[in-house]
């Protein structure tokens, strides 16, 4: 989080002109996660990560992403690392401004997952949706190398957010991610996530 103030205040403060609402970007974003279903009864909590690249025309948006939920609460086993679920998949997202600087969204799409840790060899299809808000405007790109350049008009400029996102992903994964093996494990992903974007106009 301490890293993202100086990006906030920098958007804040910052007279931006106003997106076209056009370009590519790139994301991160992280928080927790709640597990329920039968992955919840071994891992309850994990630590959220995710990456995304995107594309963005108009109020839409196409972005490929991959990520990971780290177990933070699990049943005790003779694991030395934490279980995890890595995932990869592909969201589509509608995009609606509510000023010229806050936007609101909502996102779905499919993905795959595969298990590591405890369950490792477990894998399978999952579908996901999400809803955030985002802080966007023009910085100077000069300000990712020295955040208080953030507040000077020196160089080109870059568009770049915050946002916040609230998300739910549902997986069943089978052993050897064979969809015929029996029995599956169900896992509900609730997450709630901060993240930032940077990229050309979008």
């Amino acid at each position: 989080m301490a890293r993202l103030l100086p990006l906030v205040l920098a958007l804040v403060t910052m007279a931006a002109s106003e997106a076209r609402a056009d370009g590519v970007y790139f994301s991160e974003s992280f928080g927790g996660t709640s597990i329920k279903d039968e992955l919840g009864a071994r891992m309850s909590g994990a630590f959220h990560l995710r990456i995304a690249g995107g594309v963005r025309r108009g109020s839409w948006a196409l972005e490929a992403w991959m990520g990971g939920d780290i177990a933070t609460t699990e049943r005790p086993t003779d694991f030395l690392v934490p279980s995890a679920l890595l995932a990869y998949g592909l969201d589509a997202k509608y995009l609606q401004p509510v000023t010229d600087h806050v936007e609101i969204y909502l996102r779905g799409g499919l993905s795959h997952g595969e298990m590591s840790g405890q369950l490792d060899g477990y894998g399978g299809r999952g579908i996901g949706v999400g809803a955030g808000v985002q802080l966007k405007g023009k910085v100077p790109a000069i300000g990712f190398l020295f955040w208080p350049l953030f507040f000077t008009g020196w160089g080109p400029k870059v568009t770049a957010s915050v946002f916040a996102d609230d998300g739910f992903d549902f997986y069943r994964l089978h052993k050897g991610g064979d969809l015929r093996a029996t029995p599956a494990i169900d896992a509900q992903l609730s997450h709630l996530t901060v993240g930032f974007a940077i990229g050309s106009d979008f």
